[in-house]
């Protein structure tokens, strides 16, 4: 496994959830994009995807992202996650408790989304190794979260528990750099990544903003 609790990657890409529908492939080829461009943290959110693409695709998908150093993780799959050999699994606020995962995968990197201060010091006595905090700004993706929670909730997250927190939600690359002095750990997003072709581009860029 690729991934290293203590220092993992400070950008963190989620795929588009449409594997099953009109973006089949896309999430290969971000894989296949990121190449050497550097570490990120690949999560593979496809709800839509039934059991066996998911396994299948995941297992196409690691190779791909060793030679950067990218943990994969596997949205609300563990069972996938260590089938497929991936880094690890990430958890919606809302799954099964994280020290029952936690126990029955004590191989795997696991992380949560949350959505308050309460829910994320709760998510980290559970053992979790990171968060998942927002949205943050303003973005139609986590618009069913309600409004966005802004940077001095982030800031009261991240000072609230002793693990990494991800910003989510809203977030170009100038403004992680204000998330990034608030105490986040990275930042996290979908949208920007979309385009393959565009990917290692993005990904520089966003880079520029972030501490060494």
């Amino acid at each position: 496994m690729t991934a290293n609790r203590q220092h993992l990657p400070r950008l963190y890409l989620v795929t588009s959830g449409r594997e099953h529908t009109d973006a089949a492939g896309l999430a290969l080829r971000q894989a296949e994009a990121i190449g050497a461009s550097g570490p990120v943290v690949f999560q593979l959110r496809e709800k839509g995807l039934e059991t066996a693409r998911l396994y299948d695709l995941a297992q196409r998908i690691r190779p791909l992202l060793e030679q950067s150093g990218s943990p994969l993780l596997v949205n609300d799959r563990a069972d996938i996650a260590m089938a497929s050999g991936a880094d690890g699994v990430h958890l919606p606020e809302s799954s099964c408790p994280a020290d029952s995962i936690r126990k029955a995968f004590p191989g795997l990197l696991t992380g949560k989304s949350v959505h308050s201060v309460q829910s994320a010091m709760d998510a980290a006595k559970s053992g979790v190794h990171y968060l998942l905090f927002g949205p943050v700004f303003a973005t139609p993706s986590k618009a069913r979260f309600g409004a966005p929670q802004g940077l001095e909730k982030l800031e009261q997250v991240c000072r609230a528990v002793p693990i990494p927190v991800f910003a989510v939600g809203g977030i170009t690359p100038e403004k992680s750099f204000a998330c990034i002095e608030r105490g986040a750990w990275g930042i996290a997003a979908l949208a920007p990544f979309l385009d393959p072709g565009a990917l290692s581009t993005t990904l520089e860029t966003y880079r520029s903003y972030m501490p060494i």
